[in-house]
């Protein structure tokens, strides 16, 4: 496996991002892997894999989650002046503003570089294209990008996975630079700097969670009140037994209990445990609805 530093600690992220600026690094390839309600309940930024360009690093942003001096450090990493080269870095970008407040800044995303150029796959997929370098097994990766980045330590193999998705990303915004300057014209790549800029703000308000289920659009107004309270019901028990909220009710049960305006005779089996919670989610659903329409 690629030989890596693992930093855990305020104290040497600090000195990592300080030493990159001292000795004037002015880029960075970055990758994160996250956990989002699969394992554990809630969204978390677990690693931050990154290259200079020589060498690897393995950030373990749970740890220094944990603490206001750990959080700060990777503020000034993740909003630091240093380029960083990522692909697709929208949900990357999403999870770390909710999770630890950060704004991403000063992103190169390979993505709308190689959209472009008009190609729309995976990064697997533009690297085959690009630098000919065959992808990853299908199975490995689907492996991989369900595996539990909670626990500690990681396996090897994970640490492995982690750090191959940086590996390529400098000799792929160069093999794509150098594409772009013969493809496109001056007014394009102008246009698409500019793009870069942004890239990893948000394009909209960031959705609270009842609003991404199932047509929430297509909902009466009385339906959107009872999915939203019922949603926050939900989400309440699986914050604390630190669960998945998927394992205390399916999304799709939600969407009927708001089209029924109850939970009684959908509720069924384990759930039905909750029944006293979703009780109360529907007579605050029900006030709501009287006072909207009074």
């Amino acid at each position: 496996m690629t030989d890596y530093q693992y930093v855990d600690t305020p104290a040497m992220l600090t000195a990592l991002v300080s030493g990159f600026r001292d000795s004037g690094t002015v880029s960075l390839a970055m990758d994160f892997e996250e956990e989002s309600n699969l394992h554990v309940y809630g969204e978390h930024l677990c690693l931050i894999q990154l290259s200079d360009g020589s060498n690897f690093y393995v950030i373990d942003a749970l740890a220094l989650s944990k603490s206001e001096e750990g959080r700060l450090a990777l503020k000034d990493l993740l909003e630091g002046p240093e380029e960083k080269i990522m692909f697709d870095c929208s949900s990357d970008a999403a999870i770390v503003r909710k999770a630890l407040k950060i704004q991403l800044r000063n992103i190169y995303d390979l993505r709308l570089a190689a959209k472009a150029l008009g190609f729309m796959g995976n990064l697997s997929s533009l690297i085959e294209r690009n630098l000919g370098i065959s992808p990853e097994n299908p199975a490995d990766k689907k492996k991989f990008q369900k595996a539990n980045w909670m626990k500690r330590p990681l396996s090897g193999e994970q640490l492995a996975y982690a750090l191959d998705d940086v590996r390529y990303l400098f000799e792929l915004k160069a093999s794509l630079e150098k594409e772009m300057a013969q493809k496109l014209s001056p007014a394009v790549r102008k246009q698409l700097a500019s793009n870069m800029k942004n890239c990893a703000r948000p394009r909209h308000r960031d959705k609270p969670g009842w609003e991404k289920i199932c047509n929430y659009h297509a909902l009466s107004q009385e339906e959107k009140i009872y999915i939203r309270c019922f949603f926050n019901a939900r989400d309440s028990i699986a914050r604390e037994r630190n669960v998945p909220p998927g394992n205390i009710l399916d999304k799709h049960k939600i969407v009927q209990m708001a089209h029924a305006g109850t939970w009684e005779g959908i509720l069924d089996g384990d759930s039905l445990q909750y029944r006293k919670n979703f009780e109360r989610a529907r007579l605050e659903a029900q006030g709501y609805i009287t006072r909207v329409n009074n």
